[in-house]
């Protein structure tokens, strides 16, 4: 049985979270770093507040990126690599499923749909795929 479907859509979820990965970074990490510096605006106070609180909000917040583009990158391998025509797959399935939660926890809605469906329709064809071998 063809996974293409699985393969396909767990690509465009890892392309996506690299996509939003460098976006966290570029936009949310170094571009607001040197906006609140030179800015005397309620961000900057509430950016240097969080600052104080919690560390360094810039590291944080690449670290975040950091953790989506390997996720990405993740999810583009294990759509190459251990993806199979006529297979069996419970891992991935469940690995798409925890990697789904997670996105839904960050609201990240894309790759809670993306995720999902490709969770449901790898987990789901498993089941045809054991029925087809145990009768054929």
């Amino acid at each position: 049985m063809s996974r293409k479907k699985e393969r396909t859509l767990i690509k465009i979820m890892g392309i996506w979270q690299i996509i939003d990965g460098l976006i966290t970074i570029m936009f949310y990490g170094i571009y607001q770093e040197f906006f609140a510096q030179n800015n005397s605006s309620s961000f900057s106070t509430q950016y240097h507040g969080m600052n104080a609180l919690f560390g360094n909000a810039f590291l944080f917040v690449c670290g975040f990126g950091t953790l989506l583009i390997g996720l990405g990158l993740f999810n583009l391998i294990a759509s190459q690599k251990y993806i199979k025509d006529d297979q069996v797959i419970t891992s991935i399935g469940v690995v798409l499923l925890i990697q789904a939660f997670f996105s839904y926890m960050i609201f990240d809605v894309i790759s809670l749909i993306l995720g999902m469906s490709a969770a449901v329709i790898l987990l789901a064809k498993n089941k045809s795929i054991r029925l087809n071998s145990q009768t054929g």
